[in-house]
């Protein structure tokens, strides 16, 4: 389930599906603003495991910034 938005052949690095490069901003854009309402602020959206790689690090640098 880690890896949904990764592609893995025997012999190639990982790359990610144009879907997944598609909703990776979005659901970035969604999860700060469920961060910012009292909702939100109970609940950790970076830590779930079907959040894509790259999601996961954009997130993590948005919260470094």
């Amino acid at each position: 389930m880690r890896d949904l938005c990764i592609n893995r052949n025997n012999h190639q690095k990982p790359t990610f599906h144009p879907l997944g490069d598609f909703l990776n901003p979005a659901l970035a854009l969604l999860g700060q603003g469920l961060k910012k309402s009292p909702i939100g602020q109970k609940l950790d959206f970076a830590n779930h495991p079907y959040l894509c790689k790259g999601l996961y690090r954009y997130i993590m640098r948005r919260k470094i910034e």
